[in-house]
């Protein structure tokens, strides 16, 4: 069941009025973070299954069609910026888990950023949160996060060379992976 929020309570926790809290929760409801039920509550909503593999669907279309904006709008330099974000072993993605995941958050949050789409990145940002735990959940799966670094590493490399569709492909399938694992781990 979904998570009741007290505005009285959270207004005496955080030492504030009511009116930012009511603020803040009125834009948890524009991001379908949580829903307003009437004389009943507000409620930190939790994805279904589908909602996930939706958002993670849409997300895979626009990082795919990222690349040929990328392409198009960014300057090579801008472009190999992506690669701080490669510099993982196993050692060290092993031993910060943390880092590597939130490393790989900013490392699709830059390539929208690189697109100079403005839109897509709002998109992007806007849904993130919804994945931000699946991602780091997953992450630490087995050899997830190797394969996610060779991958972006890869993606970088084409996005260089100015080969649109094989990066497209690659950003695609690279974020469908993630649709496996939900469909794998979740219940409906």
């Amino acid at each position: 069941s979904d998570f009741h929020l007290d505005e009285r309570q959270l207004s005496e926790k955080l030492g504030v009025s009511r009116t930012p809290i009511r603020e803040a929760i009125a834009k948890l409801e524009s991001e379908g973070i949580v829903i307003t039920v009437p004389r009943r509550g507000v409620f930190v909503h939790r994805k279904s299954k589908k909602e996930l593999i939706d958002i993670v669907t849409v997300w895979a279309g626009l990082e795919g069609y990222a690349a040929h904006l990328i392409i198009k709008n960014s300057k090579k330099e801008e472009i190999e910026s992506l690669n701080k974000y490669c510099q993982y072993t196993k050692q060290n993605v092993l031993s910060d888990l943390d880092n590597y995941s939130n490393d790989n958050i900013k490392f699709h949050e830059q390539i929208m950023k690189l697109t100079k789409v403005k839109l897509m990145s709002e998109i992007l940002e806007s849904q993130l949160i919804h994945l931000q735990y699946l991602r780091k959940k997953f992450i630490i799966q087995s050899d997830r996060s190797l394969k996610s670094i060779d991958e972006h590493s890869e993606i970088v490399k084409l996005l260089v060379a100015g080969q649109a569709v094989k990066a497209e492909k690659l950003l695609k399938n690279h974020a469908l992976t993630l649709v496996e694992k939900i469909e794998e781990s979740i219940q409906s």
